[in-house]
């Protein structure tokens, strides 16, 4: 991320998402963006209560477009890195929004009117994956919720590790449910997402990137080197999947 004349900029990578600098014109990049924007649109239907938390909100896009659709709510967006919370405070700013620095995992209730308030909903999308331990994420997250309070959670289904650096975990439908089932919480409402693989570049050193996947093959040849075990679970992903990744967003409540 680059600070130019006063102006926060940045490139989007298979870590984050910036679509205000987007190449418009490279449809993979849009395609891309898309796929998280049906994410967000998704979870805005599925809002509940008044105090909403986005927790990593990246550079607050999808937060934003929520607080649009909602401005009875009140949202925060929360994310660990503090260059994205500033591009998110200067690039989307509404009444009902509001931007800070935490981590997912011992973020605390937030003040409002003069009092703290348990958020009625929490977002969390393609996080989980990042974190070094996702269930004491999770678990701490659902203690900030009020009583009837839900979470809406997405992760992917497909194997990821071998392919992205920042991916800590694989998950599958069961053992992504399984983080919310040992609070008691369920899945009510499911979106899945698949997004057929794209091979053009997947070898390629060059710095500018035509799609997020440009280069990711020499990562997997890597992982694989480094744990041969994991190409028998992608193998049985593309058995059982096809040459895809999936992912899926879920609603959890009591």
């Amino acid at each position: 991320m680059d600070v130019l004349q006063g102006k926060i900029t940045a490139e989007h990578s298979l870590e984050r998402i910036y679509p205000k600098q987007l190449e418009q014109d490279v449809q993979k990049h849009q395609d891309v963006l898309d796929i998280h924007i049906e994410r967000y649109q998704f979870a805005s239907d599925q809002l509940q209560g008044m105090y909403i938390l986005d927790i990593a909100c990246g550079c607050g896009y999808g937060t934003a477009m929520m607080a649009e659709a909602h401005p009875d709510k009140l949202f925060v967006g929360v994310d660990v890195d503090p260059l994205a919370i500033e591009y998110a405070k200067e690039h989307y700013q509404a009444d009902n929004l509001h931007f800070e620095c935490g981590d997912g995992l011992d973020f605390q209730l937030a003040m409002y009117d003069g009092l703290y308030q348990r958020f009625d909903t929490i977002i969390s999308l393609e996080t989980i994956e990042h974190v070094p331990e996702p269930q004491k994420m999770v678990t701490h997250l659902l203690t900030q919720l009020s009583d009837n309070g839900i979470m809406i959670a997405s992760v992917p289904t497909t194997p990821t590790v071998d392919g992205n650096p920042h991916h800590l975990h694989d998950f599958t439908v069961d053992s992504f449910y399984q983080l919310f089932a040992t609070s008691n919480y369920q899945a009510y409402e499911t979106f899945e997402q698949i997004q057929y693989w794209e091979f053009k570049g997947l070898f390629s050193k060059k710095e500018s990137k035509e799609n997020r996947s440009q280069g990711v093959g020499r990562n997997i040849v890597k992982h694989y080197i480094q744990k041969p075990s994991a190409l028998f679970y992608r193998m049985h992903s593309i058995i059982t999947k096809g040459l895809n990744n999936r992912y899926l967003t879920a609603v959890f409540s009591k």
